[in-house]
């Protein structure tokens, strides 16, 4: 399926990378729920609160704006559904990493996405790798590395410790995955029907289990409602990182979303007291130079490297 010129966007990465600091914004509470949560609820269920609560914003969202939504069955379904796999499977991840993981510990080694999806938009996409991108992510992991390092840890490296790390990379494998499938369904779907399909698809592919898990634990209603704000805050994000798709590459993208680990050191300061030492101010400001890298203007006599 060829992109819909009704869908595609000149390339404007300034405006790009606009967009995708304000997805990023949107979805760092989102990733943090399961340190917000406590244990009050278990990750499936938030995961699955999340998918819900956005099917029912975009089908809130269509009924307003009159869109038809029985005319907007998609040709893509199968990569709509592989993109759902890969949304519940990356939060999923993200979410357990935080509850058991610093906040941005688990933000920093789920950045790692930014190599798989650099790599990947060149192998797969066939989109042009340039000496440009392979600098700005490498400043952005070497950043995202101090932040780790620089995290005080109390007693050993324990079995849960472990898994968390495990979880957070894992969520980088399929935050890469995703992001790739958006940029190909951006510029061939509107936004209504992209965020309309993974939401609704999540939210049946985890209704059973989740149901089951609710009935057995009686988990409370109240504690469902608690956390309704996730999947509105999702739908925001969700279409600001759609734009930011329309706009710019994956590669030119991916290095950009480094930028969470600053929000995230942020987030966990101001609701859990962790306080970021020199070591994770100088990765912080390495990740914003390496972003920065990304706007600079590429001469077109250089010819780029690719993969």
């Amino acid at each position: 399926m060829q992109p819909h010129l009704a869908y595609f966007r000149p390339e404007n990465t300034i405006a790009a990378i606009g967009l995708a600091i304000a997805g990023v914004a949107a979805f760092t509470p989102i990733f943090a729920v399961g340190k917000i949560s406590d244990g009050v609820l278990p990750v499936v269920v938030l995961v699955w609160l999340r998918f819900l609560g956005g099917a029912i914003t975009i089908g809130t969202i269509a009924v307003v704006k009159k869109v038809p939504l029985h005319n907007r069955l998609s040709d893509l379904w199968k990569l709509h559904l592989m993109r759902a796999v890969c949304a519940v499977s990356g939060l999923g991840c993200s979410i357990y990493a935080s509850s058991v993981l610093p906040l941005a510990d688990a933000t920093a080694i789920s950045l790692t996405k930014g190599v798989v999806a650099i790599a990947l938009a060149g192998l797969i996409l066939k989109e042009v790798i340039s000496r440009r991108h392979w600098i700005a992510g490498a400043i952005c992991i070497i950043g995202a590395l101090m932040v780790v390092r620089s995290t005080e840890t109390v007693g050993e490296f324990s079995e849960l410790a472990l898994s968390g790390v495990i979880s957070a990379l894992m969520a980088a494998v399929f935050m890469a995955c995703e992001s790739l499938i958006i940029r190909y369904i951006a510029q061939r779907e509107d936004t209504v029907t992209i965020l309309a399909y993974v939401n609704v698809f999540a939210a049946i592919l985890l209704a059973g289990p989740v149901l089951w898990l609710i009935v057995t634990y009686e988990i409370s209603w109240h504690a469902l409602f608690t956390f309704a704000w996730i999947g509105p805050l999702a739908i925001f994000g969700q279409a600001m990182n759609i734009s930011a798709y329309r706009r710019a590459g994956a590669a030119t993208l991916a290095p950009v979303y480094y930028s969470s680990v600053v929000m995230s050191a942020v987030v966990g300061y101001i609701f859990w007291t962790e306080i970021p030492t020199f070591l994770a101010a100088l990765g912080a400001l390495l990740i914003i130079v390496g972003g920065l890298v990304l706007m600079l203007p590429v001469s077109s006599q250089k010819t780029a490297q690719t993969l």
